[in-house]
């Protein structure tokens, strides 16, 4: 506990108390504090987005490698199973509800980099209950099949974006770091 209670924010009437001598003072702080507000929203990470294709949003960019993915992971757009193309659609609307298509396109890239230089890599962890991650090439088990909770990875109920685990072979990490890094 610190030796008094002052670090708190204090009541209106309790500032009126403090400054009674100078009640302009907190009339003013108050009406400051509404000028000055800001949404804690505006906090949010920006991921970076110039290499989406021009003419392309984050969300087209996202929505095309996710259907070019699952239509290469299961031989054709047409083997699509309709259980993993209705999961594709709701991750891709929830993800789009959230504003989240650059993050899952920076981790997309950052496994493609790795893949392309033969560093091995692997996702995990919740993401594997991602239709989306497996389709991405980010993770390697198919949810479909196993029957996961994609709420466990993706919510609406959290304000932040979802948790990817990818693990690079400790040997070659620095060259992803030093990718991310010039990127």
């Amino acid at each position: 506990l610190f030796q008094n209670a002052e670090r708190r924010l204090k009541s209106p009437t309790e500032m009126l108390e403090l400054f009674r001598d100078w009640p302009t003072l907190v009339t003013r702080a108050h009406d400051l504090s509404r000028e000055f507000s800001f949404d804690p929203a505006e906090l949010r990470y920006r991921y970076p987005s110039e290499w989406i294709p021009k003419g392309s949003t984050a969300h087209d960019f996202l929505s095309d490698l996710t259907w070019k993915g699952a239509a290469g992971r299961y031989g054709g757009e047409a083997r699509i199973p309709a259980a993993t193309r209705r999961q594709l659609e709701h991750e891709l609307a929830m993800i789009a509800e959230l504003g989240y298509e650059p993050f899952f396109l920076t981790v997309h890239d950052i496994v493609r980099f790795a893949r392309g230089r033969g560093i091995l890599c692997q996702g995990r962890g919740s993401a594997a209950n991602s239709a989306i991650c497996f389709a991405l090439g980010i993770t390697e088990v198919d949810p479909a099949k196993n029957d996961l909770l994609f709420a466990r990875f993706l919510s609406t109920a959290r304000e932040e974006p979802p948790d990817i685990d990818v693990d690079f072979e400790h040997e070659r990490r620095e060259e992803v770091i030093q990718y991310i890094y010039r990127k």
